[in-house]
Protein backbone atom coordinates (compact mmCIF):
# COMPACT_ATOMS: atom_id res chain seq x y z
CA UNK A 1 0.00 0.00 0.00
CA UNK A 2 0.99 3.60 -0.55
CA UNK A 3 0.05 6.65 1.47
CA UNK A 4 -2.22 9.42 0.27
CA UNK A 5 -1.21 12.55 2.17
CA UNK A 6 -1.99 16.24 2.21
CA UNK A 7 0.92 17.97 0.44
CA UNK A 8 1.71 21.65 -0.03
CA UNK A 9 1.89 22.03 -3.82
CA UNK A 10 0.25 24.90 -5.74
CA UNK A 11 -2.15 24.67 -2.80
CA UNK A 12 -2.68 22.10 -0.06
CA UNK A 13 -4.06 19.05 -1.81
CA UNK A 14 -4.04 15.28 -1.48
CA UNK A 15 -1.26 13.50 -3.31
CA UNK A 16 -0.11 9.93 -3.71
CA UNK A 17 3.33 9.42 -2.16
CA UNK A 18 5.43 7.56 -4.75
CA UNK A 19 8.70 7.45 -2.83
CA UNK A 20 9.11 4.03 -1.24
CA UNK A 21 7.85 4.01 2.33
CA UNK A 22 10.90 2.21 3.72
CA UNK A 23 13.17 5.16 2.86
CA UNK A 24 10.95 8.14 3.69
CA UNK A 25 12.58 8.76 7.06
CA UNK A 26 16.01 9.05 5.38
CA UNK A 27 15.12 11.43 2.57
CA UNK A 28 14.86 15.21 2.39
CA UNK A 29 12.85 15.08 -0.85
CA UNK A 30 9.73 13.04 -1.64
CA UNK A 31 8.14 12.30 -5.01
CA UNK A 32 4.36 12.62 -5.18
CA UNK A 33 1.57 12.57 -7.75
CA UNK A 34 -1.13 15.20 -7.15
CA UNK A 35 -4.74 14.12 -6.78
CA UNK A 36 -7.41 16.24 -8.44
CA UNK A 37 -11.17 16.15 -8.81
CA UNK A 38 -10.77 17.36 -12.42
CA UNK A 39 -11.17 14.08 -14.28
CA UNK A 40 -10.13 14.27 -17.93
CA UNK A 41 -10.42 10.56 -18.68
CA UNK A 42 -6.90 10.17 -20.05
CA UNK A 43 -4.63 7.14 -19.65
CA UNK A 44 -2.19 8.93 -17.34
CA UNK A 45 -4.88 9.25 -14.64
CA UNK A 46 -5.70 6.65 -11.99
CA UNK A 47 -9.15 6.74 -10.37
CA UNK A 48 -9.32 7.09 -6.58
CA UNK A 49 -12.17 7.95 -4.26
CA UNK A 50 -13.98 7.09 -1.04
CA UNK A 51 -12.42 3.60 -0.96
CA UNK A 52 -9.06 5.38 -0.66
CA UNK A 53 -10.20 7.71 2.12
CA UNK A 54 -11.11 10.66 -0.11
CA UNK A 55 -14.37 12.61 0.07
CA UNK A 56 -15.25 12.18 -3.61
CA UNK A 57 -14.15 10.59 -6.87
CA UNK A 58 -10.83 11.98 -8.08
CA UNK A 59 -7.76 10.92 -10.05
CA UNK A 60 -4.05 10.59 -9.42
CA UNK A 61 -2.50 12.83 -12.09
CA UNK A 62 0.64 11.08 -13.31
CA UNK A 63 1.28 13.89 -15.81
CA UNK A 64 2.07 16.16 -12.86
CA UNK A 65 4.45 14.05 -10.77
CA UNK A 66 6.73 16.30 -8.73
CA UNK A 67 9.45 16.01 -6.09
CA UNK A 68 8.92 18.21 -3.03
CA UNK A 69 10.75 18.83 0.26
CA UNK A 70 9.80 16.15 2.78
CA UNK A 71 8.39 18.79 5.12
CA UNK A 72 5.80 19.71 2.44
CA UNK A 73 4.18 16.32 3.07
CA UNK A 74 1.69 16.72 5.89
CA UNK A 75 -0.66 14.14 7.40
CA UNK A 76 -2.02 10.97 5.82
CA UNK A 77 -5.61 11.07 4.57
CA UNK A 78 -5.90 7.68 2.92
CA UNK A 79 -4.37 4.66 1.27
CA UNK A 80 -3.70 3.50 -2.28
CA UNK A 81 -4.08 -0.27 -2.42
CA UNK A 82 -1.88 -2.97 -3.93
CA UNK A 83 -4.59 -3.98 -6.41
CA UNK A 84 -4.40 -0.43 -7.87
CA UNK A 85 -0.64 -0.63 -8.51
CA UNK A 86 -0.83 -2.12 -12.04
CA UNK A 87 -3.02 0.77 -13.19
CA UNK A 88 -0.58 3.22 -11.56
CA UNK A 89 2.35 1.62 -13.39
CA UNK A 90 0.51 1.89 -16.72
CA UNK A 91 -0.45 5.52 -16.04
CA UNK A 92 3.15 6.48 -15.21
CA UNK A 93 4.34 4.67 -18.33
CA UNK A 94 1.81 6.56 -20.44
CA UNK A 95 2.64 9.91 -18.81
CA UNK A 96 6.31 9.54 -19.69
CA UNK A 97 5.69 7.78 -23.02
CA UNK A 98 7.70 4.73 -21.93
CA UNK A 99 7.68 1.48 -23.85
CA UNK A 100 7.22 -1.59 -21.68
CA UNK A 101 7.54 -4.94 -23.43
Amino acid sequence: MRTIAVVQLDKRRPALVLTRQSELHLLRWVTVAPITSTIRGITSEVPVGPRNGLDHDSVVSCDNIVTVPADAVEHSVGLFFDDQEPELARAISDAFDLFIA
